[in-house]
Formats: C-alpha cells, sequence, structure tokens
C-alpha cells in the first residue's frame, strides 16, 4: 500500500470517528448500591422518603445528577413542594448533618423526576436525599434510576429498581 493511501485512510478514520473520540466524563464503577427509605408505610400519613446512594471508592467521577423515572402506576409518588435535604453517612431516621444542598426538577414528558446535587459527591462517599410529603394511596411504587458523573458530555449508567409498599390504612382491625 502506497504511503499516500495509508494517510488518506488514517485521515478519513480520523474525521468520521472525530465526534465519537471527544473527551466525556464516565463511572468506571457506577453506583449500584441504591435503596429508598420510608419509615412511614400507611397511605395519607406524612412521609420522609430518603434515597441512600453509596458511590465506589473507585467510580472514577464524582456523582453529580440522579434521575428516577417512575415505572406505570395509577398513582405517582407525590415528592412534596420543598428542595430535598442531603446529608452524608450512613442512613439513619433522623438524618444527619447537612451535606450541600440539591435541587430537583421534573420533567414535562413523563415521570422524571432528576435531582442535582451540589457538590458532586466524591468516590468513597454516600449521600442521603431527604424528601417531604405525604403518602398517596396505597400500592407499590417503583423507579428506574439513572445515574450521571459530573463533567462535560457525562455517560450516564443506569442503575437498580427502587421499590417502596404503601398500605392501607386499616382502621377496623
Amino acid at each position: 500500500m502506497s504511503r499516500f493511501a495509508l494517510q488518506l485512510i488514517i485521515f478519513s478514520s480520523l474525521v468520521w470517528l472525530g465526534p465519537w473520540t471527544k473527551a466525556q466524563s464516565f463511572f468506571r464503577r457506577p453506583p449500584v448500591h441504591l435503596s429508598i427509605h420510608n419509615p412511614s408505610s400507611i397511605q395519607g400519613e406524612r412521609n420522609r422518603t430518603t434515597i441512600c446512594i453509596r458511590v465506589p471508592s473507585d467510580a472514577g467521577a464524582e456523582l453529580e445528577t440522579v434521575v428516577l423515572t417512575q415505572l406505570p402506576n395509577p398513582d405517582q409518588w407525590d415528592w412534596g413542594k420543598r428542595p430535598p435535604q442531603v446529608y452524608k453517612g450512613s442512613y439513619a431516621l433522623r438524618g444527619g448533618v447537612s451535606a450541600g444542598f440539591a435541587t430537583s426538577s421534573f420533567s414535562t414528558a413523563g415521570p422524571e423526576l432528576r435531582i442535582n446535587l451540589n457538590p458532586p459527591v466524591p468516590p468513597g462517599e454516600q449521600v442521603n436525599i431527604v424528601f417531604r410529603s405525604f403518602n398517596p394511596d396505597e400500592g407499590i411504587y417503583q423507579w428506574a434510576t439513572r445515574l450521571i458523573p459530573s463533567g462535560s458530555d457525562a455517560l450516564a449508567s443506569e442503575g437498580p429498581t427502587l421499590r417502596l409498599h404503601v398500605y392501607r390504612n386499616d382502621t377496623f382491625r
């Protein structure tokens, strides 16, 4: 093969692959230890829904955004109107010391909740995100999770499905 043909092949591959070779942030080992807690599981009661996420020490990037998409259900979960509270460390029923803040927003296209953490959670730490509201009607509520690292043009990682049970208020026992 001539030198010109080889240069032409190399140049054309760079032109075609250029958009896919730009720098992106991603998790080398994405967070998979996610859980959701709701100490009050009776419909209509005030709740303190807490999402716990442990970022592995070898994650390779900080966690900046969490996206929850509610799976089909007749009722939507009520996340409340106040911004979520954030604390680090193990899950505790009463919470812990504040560690930054989070903002949440809902998608106009569907049942998707986007939670942005500021500052992002570094590898090796656990973050707990607390929402206060009221439990909806009885049922099983589930969410698909997506985790997005900090950085430009970040690649999201799919997380586990989170599940909560809400029981009927049975006062006639």
